[in-house]
């Protein structure tokens, strides 16, 4: 049985990582309580069966005068600070603790991965998801996969999640080279706002918008589940975060990242692990650094997308997508991952 918080930082990345994992473990029939500081954005994306499932229980942060039962296993998410009631509450009934970190193909995932920590008077383990055997992986469910393995020839739509980012006009330009995609779907919120703000225009949930040849269709916020269809199915996706970049490269559809911009421009350094950690694993190394220049260009490091020929990309892209979903798949789900490490250390 386990018991997770989570601290909402970066809107639905956050909120879904968590949820992701949550649901799993109910499917693989454990008990799961789930703290979480934004039950708003959370609300956004949860399911029907979410919020009926017996198993999952959904709860709004830990308030001290209020009674709370932990479960054996406590999951930090992304460095959470818990109330001192709480840290007690664990010291107190032993409870197993693991810190599930941010994803990050950076190499101190790797030696960090499962080392024990003493913070807060306690002991706990470190966690990273990752993109090697040397981290935990990522979530892949098997209804995910089944979608990815059971789905027709993609379709002539691409996706759009982002955060403010002018660079996005300049891709949809390059676009219209691509014959064979005629429609972008853009979800509300950040993505919208910074689309109407691009393109001087109000348009809303439900609207279509003409750009060209290319169809804007204006989507709402929908379920993860459903997310994942629309990923799969898609022709490119542009994601953002860490929730909808992992979900994109598992499904070997193109992909391009806005990460969440840090102090420093220390994000450069997490596109470029990234690309680093590709090179490895997938074949064509002309096409990945290609596409580690799109990607840098994209998060405002360059203008080399201002040229940018997707049209004449797109049979490389395809390929080093599908190479790097074919590895992901490979290395096992976080969640078996993890459930593996912690029956090392307990018995649940």
């Amino acid at each position: 049985m386990f018991t997770l918080f989570c601290d909402v930082i970066d809107n639905y990345g956050d909120a879904g990582v968590c949820l992701r994992l949550c649901r799993d473990l109910c499917v693989k029939n454990y008990q799961v309580t789930f703290f979480c500081n934004n039950l708003e954005t959370l609300s956004k994306i949860l399911t029907k069966e979410d919020r009926e499932s017996p198993l999952l229980k959904i709860l709004p942060w830990p308030k001290e005068t209020e009674e709370y039962s932990l479960n054996k296993v406590i999951i930090q998410a992304f460095s959470v600070r818990l109330p001192s009631f709480i840290l007690e509450k664990i010291k107190k009934e032993h409870c197993e603790v693991i810190n599930l970190e941010y994803l990050t193909a950076e190499t101190f995932a790797e030696d960090c991965h499962t080392l024990p920590s003493f913070a807060d008077g306690m002991q706990s383990y470190f966690f990273f998801p990752g993109f090697t055997k040397k981290t935990g992986g990522v979530v892949i469910e098997d209804n995910f996969l089944s979608k990815i393995r059971n789905k027709t020839q993609s379709s002539d739509y691409m996706t759009l999640f982002s955060y403010e980012n002018n660079k996005v006009m300049t891709f949809l330009n390059n676009l219209k080279k691509v014959g064979s995609l005629n429609k972008v779907l853009v979800f509300e919120g950040k993505p919208l706002d910074n689309l109407n703000k691009l393109l001087g225009t109000n348009l809303k949930v439900g609207d279509t918008y003409q750009f060209d040849n290319l169809t804007i269709v204006v989507k709402e916020m929908v379920g993860q589940d459903e997310y994942d269809t629309i990923l799969a199915n898609a022709k490119i996706n542009l994601v953002r975060g860490e929730d909808s970049i992992v979900r994109a490269m598992i499904t070997g559809v193109p992909f391009l990242w806005h990460i969440y911009p840090q102090d420093e421009d220390a994000h450069k350094f997490k596109i470029l692990a990234l690309f680093e950690r590709m090179k490895e694993y997938c074949q064509n190394k002309d096409a990945i650094e290609k596409l580690q220049e799109l990607t840098l260009s994209y998060n405002g490091f360059s203008d080399y997308i201002n040229d940018f020929d997707i049209a004449e990309f797109m049979e490389d892209w395809q390929e080093i997508s599908k190479q790097w979903s074919e590895h992901l798949i490979s290395l096992g789900s976080l969640t078996n991952n993890l459930l593996d490490f912690i029956n090392q250390k307990i018995t649940l």
